[in-house]
């Protein structure tokens, strides 16, 4: 880990450590190996939530962080991690080991995860009224892990101490959305690769392919341009298929004269990128293909240029609705403009980061708000209309046309900052590129 990561995510356990404030403590448990078949695990991938205040990419380890001292480490600061093992290393790979961590990720005290159970007791810290724990991943750990944090929390005398327990997902999510300059670098990083992949593959789009061709092409090219994981499994959705919004079979032929749309993207050192188009197979829209898709466009163009603080989702959404309806309705294909939401089906969009849907609450609270944008956040615009086969009152002609446009984009304190702008979205560009591709 480099020096600008060591301090980023110091700088995360320090935001943690304010936004808890005096007389708390935060339990957050890493990820786990999870089983795939007989003898097999799916390749390691690890909680975000614990990423983002340790950088630390092995499993079954957790940190604890608090305003004082944790028990007997003189430390405000505790990981836990898997000891060295030379024969298991040499089986599923190196381990740092806790008399690296120091050095290697800044954090100032660690142990062997073996240690955790009887580590710390609340009956003999009485400063302590408030213990974070993120709940929401713990119950999905298995095998050792799972023993050894039910162990740790059960020795830790929670339920019998006067102490408050609080899920920390919605804490930490409320310190995500706003991202660091770090983090705008990588999400922005995570974007240009999946730009320059979505480039390199639009050769592989014409009739007598398949979805999952063009699924193969742009997962190759991510890799080749610096991303180690898929943001999300991709959806590469033909003809009607793109009318069922998390499509992923990815499995039929492209057909002449149908619409393709792509909603994939790759992930640079665990930050998204998220980003839809929709593309002629032949390399020219129809008619009403180019009809609703300019619709589409507009909606997309016309807020992102709104992304700005003070704004919230659910205004902007009321604006793509009014000017996909209008121009739906002008263009003779949707009578009654009520029936907008029938067709639009989904949310204008999210916040994206450490996840695809980032994780941030989007109901309005007592404390919070996270509808209202704010200087930091990057969210998805991504305006849709579907006419899947029997859409009530939409002309027969344009059955089967799918159209979503999606763009990453930063607010800032002046212009929003569209990540994505760099990848082709105008119709006559498409066509133009589409063309000198094949």
């Amino acid at each position: 880990m480099n020096k600008e990561q060591k301090t980023f995510h110091k700088s995360r356990r320090e935001l943690l450590r304010k936004a808890m404030g005096k007389g708390s403590i935060a339990i957050v448990f890493g990820s786990t190996n999870f089983n795939k078949s007989y003898d097999g695990d799916f390749r390691f991938k690890q909680y975000k939530n614990f990423y983002y205040l340790t950088g630390f990419e092995e499993p079954n380890s957790a940190i604890i962080i608090s305003n004082s001292k944790i028990g007997d480490s003189k430390s405000n600061e505790v990981l836990f991690v898997q000891r060295k093992d030379l024969l298991l290393e040499t089986w599923n790979g190196r381990r740092m080991g806790f008399e690296n961590v120091s050095q290697e990720l800044g954090i100032k005290k660690a142990y062997v995860n073996t240690e955790l159970p009887g580590f710390l007791n609340l009956r003999k810290k009485k400063e302590i009224r408030r213990v974070y724990v993120n709940f929401s991943e713990l119950i999905k750990l298995t095998g050792e892990m799972r023993q050894l944090a039910e162990s740790f929390l059960e020795s830790m005398n929670i339920l019998a101490s006067d102490v408050e327990i609080i899920d920390i997902a919605y804490l930490l999510g409320k310190l995500r959305s706003v991202k660091s300059e770090y983090e705008i670098k990588m999400i922005s990083k995570a974007a240009d690769i999946s730009v320059k992949s979505y480039y390199e593959t639009l050769d592989s789009i014409r009739p007598g392919k398949y979805e999952y061709e063009v699924q193969a092409a742009l997962e190759y090219n991510y890799k080749v341009f610096g991303s180690e994981d898929n943001a999300y499994y991709p959806i590469v959705a033909s003809g009607e298929n793109g009318c069922i919004l998390h499509y992923d079979s990815n499995n039929c032929l492209l057909k002449d004269g149908e619409l393709l749309l792509i909603d994939s993207a790759g992930e640079h050192r665990y930050y998204c990128s998220d980003i839809t188009r929709t593309f002629p197979i032949n390399g020219k829209f129809t008619k009403e293909q180019r009809t609703v898709y300019d619709i589409v466009l507009k909606a997309n163009k016309e807020c992102i240029k709104r992304c700005k603080p003070g704004t919230s989702f659910s205004k902007l959404r009321e604006v793509s609705d009014k000017i996909i309806a209008d121009g739906l309705n002008k263009a003779g294909i949707l009578k009654n403009k009520k029936n907008i939401r029938k067709y639009t089906l989904h949310g204008l969009g999210h916040h994206i980061g450490l996840d695809t849907h980032d994780a941030v609450s989007y109901s309005k609270t007592s404390e919070d708000d996270n509808d209202t944008l704010r200087p930091g956040n990057v969210v998805t615009i991504e305006p849709g209309v579907y006419f899947p086969t029997g859409s009530e009152g939409i002309p027969k002609k344009y059955w089967g046309i799918s159209v979503r446009i999606e763009d990453d984009v930063l607010v800032t304190r002046k212009d929003p900052v569209d990540f994505t702008s760099h990848m082709v979205k105008e119709a006559d560009d498409i066509e133009k590129f589409m063309s000198s591709a094949n």
